[in-house]
């Protein structure tokens, strides 16, 4: 019985070729139920195949103990696979049908009763026995078995066969396959009864799985991993929307957080210009230092895409390590207080005064583990050490060594691993109250290995920490620090004699900006360098004064109503007139996170500026493009002697607005300086209520909700800038609900938020009326004056007359408001003529408003 062994190792070769995938790759069709079924049907296939080919092997041999055992075995996983092709069946059609449940029970039932007989044949002949010279024979209830296979398998075709014939397509033909397998077994056992001892079942086994794997299981993996496929890419579609609506959201919280930082710190930097009390420089210079930490502390956080994609980049600069120190110090010392610590600190005073290193990422290192140490300390104190050594292979470097002691709650041997673990704080329940995301340490510990450093920790449970590292840095200037206070003194005494880096009074600059205050800013900071500065509030009036002057350069903000900055720029570059299609374009921008500036230059501007401006770049920007002609460079020797003014209290004008809920005047004062510069600023916000309220009304009633949301977002940074806080906190919700496509927000609050904005105006009319009714006085007061002098002046012919409006009307063309100011303050010593007096006066009412068409139509109809 040789052939037995031949044909069952045929058997195993097929079925291991063929269903190689289902038997040894389950973990591509583990989610398939169906399939999942069919592998134990195969297995049980397989045990056959394997008992079958032994049974020749054994008979071959003569092992008749063998063979007998393999006997018992060989029934067995016959009514495995009986059970299992049932099990399959069943599963595959996933029909909750009576008959499908009496055929998985006839099939658990017929696999025990087989194997209880099988085992019983061990000693009483039920389905087999052999006689004393070793020969097979099968009992009656052998052949019973084999009938009863035939009707389940015939049974198994006709439930399938059932089904099929209400489907169509794909599905009917595999069900047809599965009740031609059941039909192909149940010939092959009724032959199998006529012809014994030739495997029938084995070879209709080997046709019918053939047949299965290629018209069922094949297709049906091929379409699960088509499924699989699918649904990774809508996953992956998911995550790119996940991170582009991550972008956004960070792109818009650094817009958001830079906005009001922007004029916080313009302010504050005129303060610096400007003011020499010391005591207020000296404040003004701690705000300066926290807010450029901030804004640092920004750049890191919001921009976290940055820090997922490993993008941080180090940018080694010459830095001044007294003011670095004294950065960090400030901003920790007052924590320290806050908290009752000893805040110590430890500086050799030998180390070298200039370095070049990365100092905003050194500061954000040695800030976070300060940080972190006074948070987590209750009682004793916090010392911050700073010593060096001079490197053996390098003379112009040095190792800093860094040390931060503590003597707070300590680490756990356990939890040491936590430190420097993503989003997970050390002992959460312990210090739930104490705030943080859980990130610093790890920011830290990357911003190390990019620098080529480590941090180190010793920690002792309930005694403190020691965090510490080693810096390589280059010397710039071998000067010692001695003591560091004494160096800021210096450095804060330099701060009063503020001296511009260049004037360029033929320089001509265009800025554009939504935001009347943001103008305001932009040109104080400017003011000094004499540089004559344009102004647009919109995209449209920018492209009207491109068209008839060629400016320098052109500042442009990014998110305006109607055309946005990139919008305005590329219609510039392409207006018929062509004045200022190679002129250099700047993009004014609170978006810092990674690729912005990729994404600016992309659309054609040659630089940008991150809100707040940082005065100094914004000089240094300047000098970069702007024409060297027209640059006048200033002498590091000049000394500044403009008049400067100190912050004031509440000027006595704005008594009406004192204690009213809606306004924070000290506040307000603040944020703009001093009461000086923000005057201004509040007529600004007075006069543009009924003109703010009426744009976003109309794109409200528009339904033009892109352009609502950039409207309200510039309105909440005005109601800001002037102390208003409680209608800036609505306009933030607001603008939040038109980013989100929030509409029922928007419906619901629109209203009752007009309505409260346009209720300022009563309340700031009695500011600015009282200081028309003044301006009127005093101007009543002048013009009495003037009668007295007028008759004393010499009469202007109508040959100078002709000259004054020969150089009014060029400066017109030329949009060029001042220099027609200047032209009527070289005649202010003549007797005009009444009618040139009139005319005069309607030239310079138009000049105030940049009306110059109506200047040279007036002047035409002279």
């Amino acid at each position: 019985m040789f052939y037995l062994a031949l044909i069952g190792l045929l058997a195993i070769l097929i079925l291991l070729l063929v269903n190689y995938d289902v038997l040894f790759q389950y973990g591509k069709t583990q989610n398939l139920p169906a399939v999942k079924m069919y592998r134990r049907f195969l297995f049980a296939v397989l045990a056959y195949y394997i008992s079958d080919t032994l049974w020749g092997v054994f008979s071959e041999l003569n092992l008749f103990n063998l063979l007998f055992a393999n006997v018992v075995i060989y029934y067995i996983v016959m009514a495995a696979g009986i059970l299992t092709w049932t099990w399959y069946v069943v599963t595959y059609l996933g029909e909750e049908h009576k008959f499908g449940k009496f055929l998985l029970w006839t099939g658990r039932i017929f696999f025990v009763v087989i194997t209880l007989a099988s085992l019983a044949s061990i000693s009483t002949p039920v389905l087999f026995w052999f006689d004393d010279a070793g020969e097979y024979h099968a009992c009656p209830a052998r052949y019973a078995q084999l009938i009863f296979q035939i009707v389940l398998f015939l049974l198994t075709a006709a439930y399938t066969f059932s089904a099929m014939l209400r489907l169509e397509g794909t599905i009917k033909k595999r069900h047809r396959t599965i009740c031609f397998f059941g039909l192909v077994i149940a010939v092959a056992l009724i032959l199998q009864l006529e012809f014994l001892f030739i495997p029938m079942y084995t070879i209709g086994y080997m046709l019918g799985t053939c047949l299965l794997h290629t018209f069922v299981i094949s297709e049906r993996m091929e379409e699960y991993r088509q499924a699989s496929l699918e649904s990774l890419r809508r996953e992956k579609e998911a995550a790119e929307q996940a991170s582009q609506a991550k972008s956004e959201f960070l792109s818009n919280m650094s817009h958001e957080i830079r906005t009001p930082i922007n004029a916080v710190l313009g302010m504050n930097e005129l303060i610096l210009r400007e003011c020499e009390d010391e005591n207020i420089l000296s404040y003004a210079e701690n705000v300066r230092s926290s807010g450029n930490t901030l804004l640092g502390l920004i750049n890191d956080i919001l921009d976290f895409s940055k820090i997922e994609a490993g993008k941080i980049d180090i940018i080694p600069v010459d830095y001044d390590l007294s003011s670095t120190l004294n950065d960090m110090v400030v901003m920790i010392h007052n924590r320290a207080d806050d908290k009752g610590l000893a805040f110590n600190v430890n500086f050799d005073s030998n180390i070298p005064k200039q370095l070049f290193g990365d100092e905003v990422r050194i500061k954000q290192v040695i800030t976070n583990i300060l940080t972190n140490a006074v948070k987590y300390t209750e009682t004793g104190s916090v010392t911050f050490s700073v010593g060096f050594d001079r490197c053996e292979d390098d003379p112009d470097c040095i190792i800093l060594h860094v040390k931060v002691k503590d003597t707070g709650i300590g680490i756990k041997p356990e939890d040491m691993e936590k430190l420097f673990s993503k989003f997970e704080r050390i002992e959460e329940k312990r210090n739930r109250n104490i705030e943080g995301t859980g990130l610093g340490m790890t920011i830290t510990k990357n911003l190390l290995d990019m620098m080529g450093s480590y941090l180190q920790v010793e920690s002792t449970y309930g005694v403190g920490s020691t965090f510490f590292f080693d810096l390589r840095q280059k010397v710039g200037n071998w000067e010692p620090l001695g003591d560091y206070r004494t160096s800021v003194n210096v450095l804060l005494k330099e701060h009063k004699k503020y001296k511009e880096k260049f004037t360029a009074p033929d320089a001509n600059v265009l800025v554009v900006d939504d935001n009347s205050m943001n103008l305001t800013v932009f040109k104080s900071l400017l003011k000094r360098t004499k540089i004559k500065i344009d102004t647009a509030d919109s995209g449209d009036e920018a492209l009207q004064m491109t068209k008839s002057k060629m400016y320098d350069m052109i500042f442009l903000d990014h998110m305006m109503p109607g055309k946005d900055g990139i919008e305005t720029l590329h219609e510039i570059k392409e207006q018929a007139e062509g004045l200022n299609d190679c002129t250099v374009s700047v993009c004014l921008t609170a978006n810092a996170v990674s690729g912005a500036r990729e994404q600016y230059i992309a659309a054609g501007f040659d630089n940008y500026l991150t809100k707040p401006i940082h005065p100094s770049k914004l000089e240094d920007m300047l000098m970069a493009y702007l024409p060297g002609d027209k640059l006048i460079i200033s002498g590091e020797d000049d000394v500044d002697t403009d008049d400067e003014d100190e912050q004031d209290n509440v000027p006595e004008s704005l008594a009406p607005l004192v204690g009213l809920e809606w306004i924070d005047l000290s506040k307000g004062i603040k944020n703009s300086g001093s009461s000086e510069y923000y005057m201004p600023l509040l007529k600004i916000f007075y006069e543009s209520i009924e003109e703010d309220t009426g744009i976003v009304d109309g794109f409200y009633t528009d339904g033009n909700i892109n352009d609502y949301t950039i409207k309200v977002h510039a309105m909440k940074s005005s109601a800001r800038l002037i102390g208003a806080e409680t209608i800036a906190e609505e306009a933030q919700l607001l603008e939040n609900a038109g980013k989100a496509g929030d509409l029922d927000y928007i419906n619901q609050h629109h209203k009752a938020f007009i309505a409260t904005y346009r209720s300022f105006k009563e309340p700031l009319s009695l500011v600015f009326a009282e200081n028309d009714k003044e301006d009127i006085a005093a101007n009543d007061v002048a013009e009495d004056a003037n009668d007295n002098t007028e008759d004393d002046m010499p009469e202007a012919d109508a040959e100078l007359m002709d000259t004054v409006y020969e150089e009014v009307k060029a400066s017109a063309e030329a949009n060029d408001a001042e220099s027609i100011e200047a032209v009527f303050a070289e005649i202010e010593g003549y007797r005009l003529p009444d009618s040139d007096a009139e005319l005069c006066q309607k030239i310079r009412s138009a000049a105030e408003n940049s009306d110059f068409e109506a200047i040279l139509t007036l002047l035409s109809e002279r």
